[in-house]
């Protein structure tokens, strides 16, 4: 798949905790990143759905 590229504003202390927990983890802060919108993502699984739906329905009208 192929992979975007993203830049994002952080405060500086979000910045360094988030480092320092993909560190303890043996991760580089880019995977700690991603994985982290993964897990928002999938909490939000019915988000997605929910607009998908109303989308199809629009589409049918």
């Amino acid at each position: 798949m192929a992979r975007k590229q993203l830049n994002i504003r952080l405060e500086e202390q979000i910045h360094t905790k988030a480092k320092i927990n993909a560190i303890l983890k043996g991760q580089t802060l880019n995977d700690y990143i991603e994985n982290a919108i993964n897990k928002a993502l999938e909490q939000d699984k019915n988000l997605s759905e929910k607009i998908s739906k109303t989308s199809q329905k629009a589409r049918k009208k």
